[in-house]
């Protein structure tokens, strides 16, 4: 049979574990959704940086789409009539540096210097093509070794005649491609086999991973990709845990309290009486108390036996005496 103290010592070293338990369990789960809460945090920021720079680079190359329906016929005028035309339409698109009519593979008209007689493949041995292509070179004419972005549409079937209109690129990325520290440390433009690196210029390679990850993100209606690189969204969050600790602290003492104020009302005998009446486990004996000299009653006796067959303990059960004299 359990003592009393046996009964209590048991209670409080299951309602320490219990309440620890809790805490613990409280602990692991506020960082694990912390964690997982500030993954997909770091990870939709670079997603969403991704997309801002892929979608405002298509604002600007789509008014360059549409607006070509005013240049090609501008190719059937002498420079001297077409010049006019090509630096109001560069004015009104107003990330342009400049736009050139060819003519049979030479450049003779230029927004920016008026007439030219110079082939294009000069400038620019990419071009001329036979279909529209976005081409991302370096100015070898106003602003030499800094990047463009070059939009050519040709006007003819064997493509010697077509608009050459030349983005400024190099101030769209300075906007656009800044990285964002510490989610996103390098950003860059690829069209095609070129990239355009923030701050680095033109290279013909993205520079290799160290520890880090690359998302890309192209577009559904020009021929150009955003790449974003940075540290791993999960190694941002694992690295920024540390800080999440003190609430998650707070958090699981609050809830180990709530849970030691909770198991309190176990710390008596209501439940084993309760349990040991519905199984029947009392027995009630009655006798007389008698006068050892007299030999008459002088009260009555109540015994209590409370018979409690569990594994490992004592099965003769325990008196619970009552006297009372009369």
């Amino acid at each position: 049979m359990q003592t009393a103290q046996r009964i209590i010592n048991h209670y409080r070293r299951n309602r320490f574990i219990v309440c620890t338990i809790c805490a613990l369990t409280t602990l692991i789960l506020t960082l694990s959704i912390r964690f997982i809460s500030e993954r997909n945090l770091n990870h939709h920021r670079t997603v969403a940086f991704a997309n801002h720079a892929v979608d405002a680079l298509d604002n600007v190359l789509h008014p360059l789409q549409v607006g070509r329906n005013v240049l090609l016929p501008l190719l059937e005028l002498p420079c001297a009539t077409a010049h006019l035309p090509l630096r109001k339409q560069a004015a009104r698109l107003q990330t342009i540096r400049s736009i050139g009519l060819v003519k049979e593979g030479i450049l003779y008209c230029s927004s920016v210097f008026g007439a030219r007689n110079i082939p294009i493949r000069q400038l620019q041995p990419a071009l001329p093509a036979a279909g529209d292509l976005l081409l991302l070179s370096t100015d070898q004419s106003l602003l030499k070794g800094s990047p463009i972005l070059i939009q050519w549409y040709p006007a003819s079937a064997n493509g010697q005649d077509g608009v050459m209109e030349i983005v400024n690129i190099d101030l769209l990325t300075t906007m656009l491609l800044e990285p964002q520290q510490p989610q996103i440390t390098s950003a860059s433009l690829t069209v095609g086999k070129r990239h355009l690196l923030y701050g680095r210029g033109v290279v013909d390679n993205l520079p290799e991973l160290k520890n880090e990850e690359r998302y890309q993100r192209s577009s559904q209606h020009f021929p150009f990709t955003i790449s974003v690189t940075g540290p791993s969204a999960g190694k941002l969050a694992f690295k920024h845990l540390p800080t999440q600790l003190p609430l998650a602290v707070l958090l699981s003492l609050l809830i180990g309290y709530i849970a030691w104020l909770a198991t309190a009302s176990r710390m008596s005998f209501s439940w084993e009486i309760n349990l040991a009446l519905a199984e029947r486990e009392f027995e009630l004996f009655c006798q007389p108390l008698l006068n050892a000299r007299t030999q008459q009653c002088t009260g009555v006796e109540i015994l209590l036996r409370w018979n409690q067959p569990a594994p490992g303990l004592d099965l003769t059960g325990c008196f619970y005496s009552y006297r009372r004299r009369t």
